[in-house]
């Protein structure tokens, strides 16, 4: 005993008229440990901090989707809205590009709302037999006939759950300035003005976990490819029970379904290939170095509806409205949404700013505009007592000579004195606010919050037109600017039922 103690004593060795400790190798080795768990501390917030940029252009809309595809690594995890078909070269692209994602190894997972699912069972089946796992929100069940009305508006693009876009877009060629202006019967086809942001950090890993939370959850179930699921099943799978009274698939109708699987393979070969040779709005390779343009920001925040649920209180659409109420006097919040019905929730807390002092900026579309004319009725009809209640309403007019030829699909907010943006999925109508699942990203940054601004007021300036308070354009066009006459037929039309549904608009 007297051995171990004398030697875990301490020696006091003198020098320069005073006594030195000297510590054991093992105590300076966890000092060493010490010191550097807390340079590790202090470091990482900082370079771990949360950075974003802001996608207008559908170039670098485009662009960025597919970098962050080509970089994944891990996991690669989408969610949309709505998602094209075979006959959208953007989507078919973009389907080759997921599939040849999963051929590297990497863990691709799509999400789509069931009711605006576009995806033909065979290429569907295809892509999971890539490995490319699909699944689809709220199909329909007959059991639970009213979460019919409850759809997946979320629009995400998670790579490695560390880098994020969301925004407004969904997939199609319209999204990203493919669609060649044209009207076919009453359907006119044309590009959508439209704004995501990219977001690098612990935001992207919040997101993420929202996604998985809903992919494993109660309200997501796999795509039904209907009879070709014969064609998909795993080879580990277990059998079916011998007793079962469904009959085996018979070897012609198996080849059958089989030349339809190799129809799509063979489709998405070729626009690979396409894209390969000739890649349009994306640059092979990559000439951007989204390092560079990505910005930290002071704070930042992922706004979802948790679970998919609107739960009290902490719903996209109650923190919007917080942000709203804790404007102060003077403050001025520009808003572009392309859908613009009030309900009394909304008129309550844009009403009580304005009366703070607040100012309330709005760009929505025109009837010339729009491609929704059940919300354009309710709101044609309501215009005026928007404005009576102190809106400033700013109307896409379009550039000169092409009036009419693009829709807003954007969803910003900027609070211009306090520098804090918003970009997402959230419309300002009651479907946003009560019905849809909805995503934005909320940051707080004078230098981003002002490019944003600027964004804005850049379209406004080329392409809008002030509203007067008689709901009239103030340079004296048409109130509905250009507008072919049946079009306007039809919208009065649709008047009166719009009016009965209006909570689900």
């Amino acid at each position: 005993m007297q051995v171990l103690s004398s030697a875990c004593k301490r020696k006091s060795l003198s020098f320069g008229g005073s006594a030195v400790t000297q510590s054991p190798p093992m105590n300076r080795l966890a000092k060493l440990l010490f010191a550097c768990c807390v340079l590790l501390t202090v470091a990482l917030p900082l370079t771990g901090a949360d950075r974003v940029c802001l996608i207008n252009g559908p170039a670098d809309a485009a662009q960025s989707r597919y970098d962050l595809a080509i970089g994944a690594r891990r996991e690669l995890n989408i969610s949309y809205f709505y998602v094209g078909g075979e006959e959208d070269d953007f989507t078919m692209r973009g389907f080759a590009l997921l599939r040849e994602t999963a051929r590297r190894g990497v863990k691709v997972r799509l999400m789509v709302d069931a009711l605006f699912n576009s995806i033909p069972s065979h290429l569907g089946a295809h892509l999971v037999r890539e490995g490319v796992e699909i699944r689809v929100f709220h199909p329909f069940d007959p059991l639970k006939p009213f979460r019919f009305n409850r759809r997946l508006h979320d629009k995400l693009f998670i790579a490695d759950g560390h880098r994020l876009i969301t925004g407004g877009r969904n997939i199609d060629n319209s999204y990203f300035g493919l669609s060649r202006y044209r009207k076919e019967g009453d359907t006119a086809y044309r590009n959508r003005i439209d704004r995501d942001i990219l977001v690098e950090g612990e935001t992207a890993t919040q997101a993420n976990a929202h996604f998985m939370t809903l992919w494993n959850g109660p309200k997501v179930k796999p795509m039904w490819v209907g009879k070709y699921r014969c064609l998909i099943r795993p080879d580990d799978a277990p059998k079916r029970l011998t007793a079962s009274r469904r009959r085996p698939t018979p070897p012609v109708y198996r080849a059958i379904l089989r030349r339809d699987i190799d129809t799509a393979k063979a489709a998405l070969d070729r626009a690979w290939a396409e894209f390969q040779s000739q890649p349009r709005v994306v640059q092979l390779p990559s000439p951007i170095d989204w390092n560079q343009r990505l910005r930290p920001v002071d704070e930042i925040r992922f706004l979802a509806d948790p679970s998919g649920r609107k739960s009290r209180g902490q719903h996209t659409g109650y923190h919007i409205a917080e942000l709203v109420n804790n404007a102060g006097p003077g403050e001025t919040i520009w808003i572009e949404s392309p859908y613009l019905i009030l309900t009394k929730k909304a008129r309550t807390v844009l009403g009580d700013a304005i009366r703070r002092g607040v100012r309330v900026i709005v760009f929505t579309n025109s009837l010339n505009s729009t491609d929704n004319l059940l919300v354009q009725a309710v709101y044609q009809r309501e215009k005026e007592d928007y404005l009576a209640l102190g809106l400033e309403i700013i109307e896409l007019a379009g550039e000169p000579g092409r009036e009419g030829m693009e829709t807003l699909h954007t969803k910003s907010m900027v609070l211009e004195q306090a520098g804090i943006g918003m970009v997402g999925s959230f419309n300002i109508d009651p479907r946003s606010e009560r019905l849809n699942t909805e995503v934005a990203i909320e940051y707080h940054s004078a230098v981003m919050a002002g490019e944003l601004l600027r964004s804005i007021q850049e379209r406004i300036k080329k392409k809008g037109i002030r509203i007067g308070p008689d709901g009239m354009p103030v340079d004296g066009r048409p109130r509905y600017l250009g507008a072919s006459p049946k079009k306007i037929r039809r919208m009065k039309w649709r008047t009166l039922p719009a009016l009965i549904f209006k909570g689900w608009l």
